[in-house]
């Protein structure tokens, strides 16, 4: 689907077509959850989180720049709405993580990629909420910093920077010390023999 599709989308649904955003729930849900997932650490706040968003996107629609992208408009809020449910969970003292009970009946391989994604969640909690979002919006949704720095309203050296520093966080986290290559290539290493 293209961002005239969504812009058609949208127009239908300014117009009262209920449907047209039924359309655009289905387009876009995966990504939504997917960037939650990344900000949150967490499978059922993430869900919580894609609702609140697209609930508030919905209402705000009549808002919405018509130069800005339908899924800008909506990262936008899925990252207003992670950040108010991180505030509920702080003020409940609650760590988040990921919940979500693995099925032993599951091959190996599946439990090595679940075991992956756990460990990289969860390092990414270790971040910074700043860092973790331009990380998730970075990785998880394949932004660019220009459209990162849209989203959440900063400039795009900013972004640079955000990045640069987490990317520098995630590579020293003990957590992802047994994700490391034992054996770095001679082209990895920072000094010369």
């Amino acid at each position: 689907m293209s961002v005239d599709d969504d812009r058609d989308a949208v127009a239908r649904c300014l117009q009262g077509d209920e449907g047209a955003f039924a359309e655009l729930f289905r387009r876009h849900e995966a990504r939504a959850v997917r960037l939650a997932f990344g900000l949150l650490g967490d499978r059922g706040a993430a869900e919580d989180v894609k609702q609140e968003a697209f609930l508030r996107t919905f209402r705000s629609l009549g808002r919405m720049n018509a130069d800005v992208a339908f899924t800008s408009w909506l990262h936008r809020h899925v990252v207003w709405a992670a950040r108010t449910e991180l505030r509920r969970a702080h003020r409940r003292h609650e760590v988040t993580a990921d919940a979500t009970a693995v099925d032993p009946g599951r091959g190996q391989a599946e439990l090595d990629r679940h075991e992956l994604r756990t460990t990289l969640v969860g390092a990414l909690q270790t971040l910074t909420q700043a860092s973790r979002e331009v990380v998730a919006l970075r990785f998880y949704l394949d932004l660019t910093e220009a459209e990162i720095a849209g989203i959440v309203g900063c400039r795009r050296g900013t972004v640079k920077s955000r990045l640069s520093r987490a990317l520098r966080q995630l590579a020293a986290s003990p957590a992802l010390a047994d994700l490391r290559d034992p054996h770095p290539r001679p082209e990895d290493s920072d000094h010369v023999a």
